[in-house]
């Protein structure tokens, strides 16, 4: 097996890797994701050639140290949740960070780690990632995390959650963004960052526990080529309008809105809109006035809404506008 250049153990029911797996020395690609396994070699750093580790859904909390020594390194993926609903704030778990590992100067894909001062600080190091997801942010790392994000220009993906839904993520000074094509966003903002202008490339904007005012959407609607919008509990206001805008928007969901009692949809808004997505908004009455302006609609998901909202939809599937 020392040739071995590849080893996919998806789904398989192994809890502990062989000792032996640090001798294949040409294995590039590695993917653990939905195993028992809970840690890795302490000499895994011996695999020079690596670079793909997928430990997605495994039981891995923490990398081995001399992670660092894999230079070849592209790809890091330990992304995790927990079982249960995404209503839980820390749902997705991050991996420890171990020392130095901010010296893989070339990795493209880092998803997903706890947020550490030290990562924080030497994140920047890292021009080559394409794909950042942080977990567990604090409020004072908002500066050096905008330093350091500021010094990436190839990135396309930043995902980053605070550490609980009441901790703000001070991100305003970040201004290297224009190459950022997904975007989620958890924890509170108050207001939309003034950079949300740079985005133009941005194809999906996710945010949660935001607590946006009602001016939000005027700062969002813009965007040339946003597909996908997910609000979870992102609006603190009762009413939320989609005026002119969002021209090539697909995908609208509309989650745990706590406040919202009213959702309108003026004609010219959202008219590429196929499917929309309304959960757990328990205030919401009506289906979106103005819904009859969503010509491309192809798909209307209401799911843990009132009584009184799924009884404004007639039998034959259209609009009760009465």
């Amino acid at each position: 097996l020392k040739l071995l250049r590849a080893l996919d153990l998806e789904d398989s029911a192994i809890s502990k890797l062989p000792d032996c797996l640090v001798t294949m020395f040409n294995l590039k690609y590695l993917n653990l994701s939905k195993t028992q396994v809970k840690e890795l070699p302490k000499d895994f750093h011996k695999l020079i050639n690596l670079e793909t580790l997928n430990t997605k859904h495994s039981k891995i909390e923490e990398l081995p140290p001399g992670m660092w020594k894999l230079q070849k390194l592209r790809y890091l993926i330990t992304f995790r949740r927990i079982d249960g609903h995404d209503s839980n704030w820390n749902y997705v778990l991050g991996t420890r960070v171990v020392p130095k590992i901010w010296q893989l100067k070339d990795l493209q894909v880092m998803d997903c780690f706890n947020a550490e001062a030290e990562l924080i600080k030497n994140l920047g190091n890292m021009t080559q990632l394409t794909r950042i997801s942080l977990v567990m942010v604090r409020r004072e790392h908002g500066r050096d995390l905008c330093d350091s994000l500021n010094k990436i220009r190839r990135l396309r993906f930043l995902s980053l959650t605070s550490i609980h839904e009441e901790e703000p993520l001070e991100i305003d000074d970040l201004i290297a963004t224009a190459s950022i094509e997904k975007l989620f966003l958890a924890g509170k903002l108050e207001r939309v960052p003034i950079w949300f202008n740079t985005l133009q490339n941005l194809t999906y904007l996710g945010l949660r526990g935001s607590q946006l005012q009602e001016n939000a959407i005027l700062s969002i609607q813009t965007l040339p080529r946003l597909v996908w919008l997910s609000f979870y509990n992102a609006y603190m206001g009762p009413r939320l309008c989609f005026a002119q805008g969002f021209q090539n928007l697909k995908i609208l969901e509309i989650v745990q809105m706590k406040h919202l009692t009213e959702v309108v949809i003026e004609d010219g808004a959202m008219f590429e809109l196929q499917k929309l997505y309304i959960r757990a908004c328990r205030g919401l009455e009506s289906v979106p006035k103005g819904i009859e302006n969503l010509i491309n609609l192809q798909e209307l998901h209401l799911i843990h809404v009132s009584n009184q909202l799924v009884e404004g939809i007639s039998g034959d599937g259209s609009v009760d506008r009465s």
